[in-house]
């Protein structure tokens, strides 16, 4: 079954990718890019990103989980945000190509890895409380989103499983959610993955205009999370753009979209690159399991030695 919903998420993803090349083609046309420095430092940190990413969707996972097959889930899973209602398709996406953890454990563990996404952008987008350029009450609200680590607290999260089996007995019990040492890990590794890719943001804005990158970055990242929350759209395209531009008062729009049309253009190759690659490696781990026969894993036989019962001979005289 695993394999069949690798196949189905993986032409889904394909097609995503090529909507998103063919969108991203003609807006290169209409943008001044970035220098070649510029951009291949921003590409460096979006793989980076996207690394840190795939660890912290790991990091909710049991030890013994196959780490390999999560990190092909989340990347392959990317591709398809692309698609109209984009971010439908890339959480159910994520929840099957983690299905040989068994569905409930990975559709239990995909709220809590979005929300921890959203506040570590609400993180990083704090940093906005100090742009001058800012009316006081926007700098206080950015400020306030440090307040959203609260979120991440296990009790409160049982708390509002509780709430929600009131309404249907199919939500998870809340004794099931994972430690709350694994949510804050997976909190930290979305840290590190929105700083870097807040600051490659901020490395092709700067390159084509005189900005102020810390500013640059937190803007990005409170664009990032409301991108995020408008789950119909793909991959938040557009809105994104609109809160930059409220974010960066003064700033050129014409700057702004063509750094955003560039990170979306490096978002693609790194996502495409650590897709094939991962699928490459999860193939190479089924074939090296083949050629080996280990029990258990696919293309091997599942040969057990059974142990031999010990003859008793009876030693009493005739």
């Amino acid at each position: 079954m695993s394999r069949r919903w690798s196949a189905v998420v993986g032409i889904l993803g394909l097609a995503g990718l090529a909507v998103a090349a063919l969108t991203s083609v003609d807006d290169i046309r209409a943008q001044a890019l970035p220098n070649i420095g510029a951009l291949g430092l921003a590409l460096v940190l979006q793989f980076v990103a996207l690394a840190f990413a795939a660890q912290a969707w790991i990091a909710l996972f049991p030890p013994d989980a196959d780490r390999t097959a999560l990190a092909r889930g989340i990347y392959t899973s990317q591709l398809t945000k692309y698609l109209p209602a984009g971010g439908l398709f890339q959480a159910a996406s994520q929840v099957a190509m983690s299905s040989q953890n068994g569905v409930a454990a990975a559709a239990l563990r995909l709220p809590i890895f979005s929300l921890a996404a959203v506040v570590a952008s609400a993180t990083v987008g704090a940093g906005l409380a100090f742009d001058s350029d800012l009316p006081g009450l926007a700098r206080l609200l950015a400020g306030l989103g440090l307040l959203a680590v609260v979120a991440l607290d296990r009790r409160v999260i049982q708390a509002i499983l509780r709430l929600a089996r009131r309404v249907s007995h199919r939500i998870p019990d809340p004794s099931t959610v994972p430690p709350q040492r694994a949510i804050l890990r997976c909190y930290l590794a979305h840290l590190v993955n929105m700083a870097a890719v807040s600051a490659a943001f901020a490395v092709l804005l700067g390159d084509l205009t005189d900005v102020d990158l810390w500013a640059a970055g937190a803007g990005f990242a409170l664009a990032w999370a409301i991108g995020y929350l408008i789950l119909p759209l793909p991959s938040g395209l557009g809105v994104r753009e609109a809160v930059l531009v409220a974010t960066l008062p003064g700033l050129a729009t014409g700057s702004l979209l063509a750094a955003s049309v560039a990170q979306r253009v490096l978002t693609l190759i790194s996502e495409g690159v650590l897709t094939g690659v991962s699928h490459g490696r999860v193939a190479m781990s089924r074939r090296r399991a083949g050629a080996s026969g280990e029990p258990g894993e696919p293309g091997g036989p599942d040969v057990r030695e059974v142990p031999k019962r010990p003859q008793v001979v009876d030693s009493a005289p005739t």
